[in-house]
């Protein structure tokens, strides 16, 4: 019932949106100075702008002298506003949502500090405190003169903490060439699939299609899967964790090797058995593999140049190590040549209701990792259905990139209810990962169609090739 409330009021509020803008998306951008990834900034301005979204821009002074009004208004912005209009509390009711394409250091110590005394600040922060929808490219915070300062400095440390400070106020902060995809499902833009800096999608569609071969007017018909399946493809292949279609059961090719953590985590694995498993690897295009941290060296030597990642487990397989700790292991596999890092969670905490340390246990290993995948792992079957809602969400504030169902060495797998539960959870913007007990093709796509973006197994080659394996994984 609340579901089929909130839904049928955001229809009536995007129609009366609709209507007011002839169609158009009002968005406002924000340009705070800096010259980092400017470029590419205003590419993904320009996606937008094809989708429909019409911009207007406010630039700081400092944006003003850096980037130029010229080049902003080249970008695809409709108009440039003054100080006047900015300060002006009605300028809200006016847009759909504030993107912030170009953020600096001095502007994320002022959102994260809650700093109103310049008018970009006071307009985020007005904003933010409506729970207006505002999203954030953050490569420009560091300042491209002199050398990149290490992930592990007390420096970065700092500005990490100020980001996930804005994130907790509510923003979306994303990478500069994440931000067209991530603003479009931010103000759920679905008529043409944004990728990276491009839009995806420029074949025309079949004969009959209801949007009429004309791919700029489509009219959101929801069978993309059947009409367009190689764009539906190049999305998922992107990192869509899940694509939208109405009323469909067509199969959109079975490319399930794109989706599996190829793994061997067993105490007894010899270096003989990686070298298998990285070959697999190869031969099938998986993800990547999954190992332990010993085996992770080995396993980046013998993938260097294709195009299969290094997954490795941290406090593995129970948990209960100190966030000092996971965090020195995880900083070690990333210097050994690990990709994803998957984190088992504090499950004692968890279950007891000790949040804070869940919380600081996963943002320790988060700051270990900046710059790879974070996944979380919650052993689902040593929980209910309440605090595995409540790992996901802690998860999410923490800022992982996935959560995953199991160890595969704890009572229980990965299951389709669980799966529903953690991407209802999470949302579409982060991964969720299906681990043990997934030995076929069709419990592979059950995982898949239930909401998982990642799965981990070691049956994978019987998964991908139509076998049944019965491994222990």
């Amino acid at each position: 019932m609340q579901e089929s409330y909130i839904k049928k009021v955001t229809e009536e509020t995007m129609n009366r949106l609709e209507s007011k803008r002839g169609g158009k998306r009002e968005v406002l951008l924000i340009f705070m100075g800096g010259d980092r990834e400017v470029d590419e900034s205003l590419k993904q301005v320009k996606c937008l702008n094809e989708l429909g979204v019409k911009f207007s821009a406010y630039m700081t002074g400092a944006a003003d002298h850096i980037i130029g009004r010229s080049k902003v208004l080249a970008g695809g912005v409709d108009r440039i506003i003054d100080e006047k209009e900015i300060w002006d509390r009605a300028i809200l009711d006016r847009y759909e949502a504030i993107v912030v394409p170009v953020f600096t250091l001095n502007g994320a110590s002022k959102i994260a500090n809650m700093v109103a005394d310049n008018p970009a600040s006071n307009l985020i922060l007005l904003a933010l405190r409506h729970e207006k929808k505002i999203i954030i490219a953050r490569d420009s915070v560091i300042c491209c003169g002199g050398p990149e300062p290490s992930a592990t400095s007390f420096f970065m440390r700092n500005v990490n903490e100020m980001i996930n400070t804005i994130k907790n106020l509510g923003a979306t902060v994303t990478v500069v060439k994440n931000l067209a995809r991530r603003t479009a499902e931010v103000l759920n833009i679905s008529t043409r699939p944004v990728v990276g800096n491009t839009t995806v999608g420029n074949a025309t569609p079949p004969a009959g299609a209801p949007c009429g071969g004309d791919v700029s007017a489509c009219t959101e018909c929801g069978l993309c899967v059947v009409n367009r399946t190689e764009d539906v493809k190049n999305i998922v292949n992107a990192g869509a964790s899940r694509v939208s279609a109405k009323n469909v059961s067509q199969d959109i090719g079975n490319d399930l090797a794109k989706y599996i953590d190829h793994t061997d985590l067993h105490a007894d694995t010899t270096t003989e058995e990686i070298g298998k498993l990285c070959e697999e690897a190869k031969k099938y295009h998986f993800a990547t593999v999954c190992v332990n941290p010993v085996n992770v060296k080995t396993s980046a030597q013998l993938l260097k140049g294709s195009d299969v990642g290094v997954t490795t487990v941290i406090g593995f397989p129970l948990g209960a190590t100190t966030p000092t700790v996971k965090a020195l292991e995880a900083r070690d596999a990333i210097a050994n040549g690990a990709d994803e890092i998957d984190m088992v969670i504090n499950v004692g905490a968890l279950k007891g209701g000790n949040y804070r340390l869940v919380e600081d246990d996963i943002k320790a290993v988060r700051e270990a990792t900046r710059g790879k995948i974070l996944k979380v792992i919650l052993e689902t079957a040593l929980l209910d259905n309440e605090q595995k809602v409540k790992g996901c969400q802690i998860s999410k504030a923490a800022g992982a990139d996935f959560v995953k169902t199991s160890t595969g060495f704890g009572p229980g797998g990965a299951t389709e209810e669980d799966i529903n539960l953690m991407r209802e959870t999470v949302g579409p913007s982060m991964g969720v990962k299906a681990s043990g007990g997934i030995h076929s093709e069709e419990e592979a796509e059950g995982m898949v169609k239930a909401g998982a973006s990642r799965i981990g197994a070691s049956a994978s080659v019987a998964i991908v090739t139509g076998g049944v394996s019965d491994s222990d994984y």
